[in-house]
């Protein structure tokens, strides 16, 4: 599922137990981070989506917004307003860059079309690489654990244009000079990361040879 940041209020954070217990129960990876007023007290994650919750939209919420927007362009942000704000706050708050700006709702079985629609956009149907986990996740599949090689050839891939990258290109992803790499070591990476893809979802890798190039991923692909 998605890797979500629990931006709180440092006085009010053991409120949101409950919140992060749920965000937990649905499958979701919570990072939480405290603030005090518009200052984040701790670096944060890279993630999918951000929940802001420091008891009201405007003021701080406002500022940590625009961080966390600024930040990272491709964020679902859901900042979560007091029930006396108006809407005229809560529009506001979608034009410092939040994609919803509402009221915790009692039912926290409603956050999900929130975060369902934000994850439409932010994961727009393609592969996930995890750099650090170690691990490639196809579109509504289980993750499969890949080794540090075959991170390097793949994140190579996902931040190229059009995920093609030629064979010096790759090695030096690999951490290798063009000049002595041996070729056979691409192809043994290649061939192993197929087969374990293959084996572990009975399906075929879109990894693509460029014959006399390298290789290119045939579908979309993040790296996070």
């Amino acid at each position: 599922m998605a890797s979500i940041l629990l931006v709180e209020d440092i006085l009010m954070n053991y409120r949101n137990r409950n919140l992060c217990t749920f965000l937990e129960e649905q499958g979701h990876s919570v990072s939480r981070v405290r603030a005090e007023g518009e200052q984040l007290l701790m670096p944060i994650r890279k993630s999918d989506i951000a929940i802001i919750h420091v008891g009201c939209a405007s003021a701080a919420g406002y500022q940590l917004t625009q961080q966390l927007r600024s930040a990272d362009a491709r964020m679902g942000i859901l900042l979560l307003a007091a029930t006396h704000e108006s809407a005229t706050v809560r529009i506001t708050g979608l034009e410092r860059g939040a994609d919803f700006c509402e009221v915790l709702p009692h039912r926290l079985e409603l956050l999900n079309a929130y975060l369902d629609a934000m994850l439409r956009r932010v994961m727009p149907q393609a592969w996930q690489l995890d750099v650090s986990a170690r691990t490639l996740r196809a579109p509504r599949h289980d993750a499969v654990g890949i080794n540090s090689r075959e991170v390097a050839l793949l994140k190579a891939l996902a931040e190229s244009s059009r995920h093609a990258a030629d064979r010096c290109a790759i090695a030096h992803a690999f951490g290798m000079e063009w000049v002595s790499f041996d070729e056979r070591i691409l192809e043994k990476t290649v061939s192993r990361l197929r087969r374990k893809w293959r084996d572990s979802t009975m399906c075929d890798l879109p990894l693509r040879t460029l014959h006399g190039v390298g290789y290119c991923f045939t579908e979309a692909i993040q790296a996070c």
